[in-house]
């Protein structure tokens, strides 16, 4: 990969927009007020009401990872099948499908960043088992693809990972296929712990052995990670402690790039249920589900306004919800490639942490001998998602959407 910076794997230097934080975000701190009465839980609603939410039944798992395996063996994948699903995806998902012996097979994404259907008619064989759709940013996916899936007997897994509140044909992302899969990681739309929940019928849902309860040290050591970090944007909440940490050079981040720590070898995910700790925590969350959807709506139809005008002036798009759709990504589309680390670095020095997404799974070289996809004039290379979850207002919103516009302003002064 001695080519990494031409072709956009990484950024060009990773140190200048590696440790940026959030301007003045505590991110949890309106969700975590205290949760002395959980540590003792021993019972939640949390499966019922998500029963009740999509219909169908549902299997608490430690992971979105365990729930995406348990769903791919029902669906028969194993030796000698094929599962198909997007290339931009987290590789979460193709070391579930390696976990189940199945090989994977990448399909193309359309305009409206949906699995391609045309793509995959053309890639399914007899031995295709299941198609997996991921609602790239909380989008919604190809009904059509979905109904001829089902009408070709082919399993249709909805991960729902980065979508929980998007809403298509009546029902939640995570209810269009045969299975769903949520997960309740910290950068999902409802961010916890972690942790991660299977959607299927009832009766299927039997066929499942009764999984091994994960430790609840594993909890702990979760919900400890989760308020160190708190604690941290909490410091560095304070304008003066940020300016100073920017000007000595010294900036702490949210999490290693993804683009920086490529995986050596695919993951192996333990299959467990979800502890009864956990799922207190979740269900505490999801009772501010309407509250968070309402906020997160209005904070991007902060920044529509002012992308409009840096997309009309200087080609900067901004990836707009539609009717129905909940996105988990502040997302914007620059016309050239290179612009986004350009405009990253310049955020950087502004305190505000970018996430630069995916790389394409076919660019890993770990799942290269899996796919033959030419890249083209991919969007990835131009992509680059911003803060604008609560605890973040309007007004600071406003600050990042701005701080873009005014660095648009300024290149193209040059």
């Amino acid at each position: 990969m001695k080519d990494k910076n031409k072709n956009f794997h990484y950024p060009e230097n990773p140190k200048q927009i590696k440790f940026p934080i959030y301007a003045r975000q505590l991110s949890g701190r309106s969700l975590f007020p205290a949760f002395t009465h959980l540590i003792s839980a021993k019972k939640t609603r949390l499966a019922e009401k998500l029963e009740k939410r999509y219909g169908k039944g549902i299997e608490l798992t430690s992971s979105g990872s365990a729930a995406l395996v348990l769903a791919l063996k029902l669906s028969g994948a194993e030796p000698g099948k094929e599962v198909i699903f997007s290339s931009f995806s987290c590789p979460n998902v193709i070391d579930a499908v390696l976990q189940s012996g199945a090989s994977p097979v990448f399909a193309n994404l359309d305009d409206d960043l949906s699995l391609s259907f045309e793509d995959v008619k053309n890639k399914v064989t007899e031995r295709t088992c299941a198609v997996i759709l991921t609602h790239v940013y909380g989008r919604k996916e190809n009904m059509n693809l979905i109904e001829w899936a089902k009408a070709k007997r082919i399993h249709v897994i909805d991960d729902a990972a980065q979508a929980m509140f998007t809403k298509q044909a009546g029902t939640f992302a995570g209810g269009l296929g045969d299975f769903g899969i949520l997960s309740f990681g910290m950068s999902k739309p409802l961010g916890s712990i972690g942790g991660g929940a299977l959607i299927a019928r009832k009766d299927v849902l039997d066929k499942i052995s009764r999984l091994p309860m994960e430790q609840r040290k594993q909890v702990n050591a979760d919900y400890d990670a989760y308020m160190r970090q708190q604690r941290m944007q909490a410091l560095m909440s304070s304008k003066a402690l940020s300016f100073l940490f920017r000007k000595a050079g010294v900036r702490t981040s949210l999490k290693t790039s993804k683009l920086e720590v490529l995986p050596k070898k695919p993951a192996t995910v333990p299959l467990l249920r979800m502890h009864p700790v956990r799922q207190a925590i979740i269900e505490y969350q999801l009772s501010k589900m309407e509250r968070l959807v309402k906020d997160s709506s209005r904070n991007l139809e902060t920044a529509r306004y002012i992308f409009a005008e840096a997309e009309e002036l200087y080609g900067i798009k901004m990836i707009q919800p539609q009717e129905g759709e909940s996105l988990n990504y502040l997302t914007i589309v620059f016309p050239h490639e290179g612009e986004r680390y350009d405009c990253s670095v310049y955020l950087a020095a502004k305190g505000i942490q970018t996430c630069w997404n995916y790389l394409p799974l076919h660019l890993i070289p770990l799942y290269q001998p899996y796919s033959q996809l030419e890249d083209g004039n991919s969007p990835w290379k131009r992509v680059l998602s911003l803060p604008f979850k609560p605890p973040l207002g309007t007004e600071q919103v406003k600050y990042i959407a701005e701080t873009v516009l005014t660095y648009a302003k300024q290149k193209n002064k040059k």
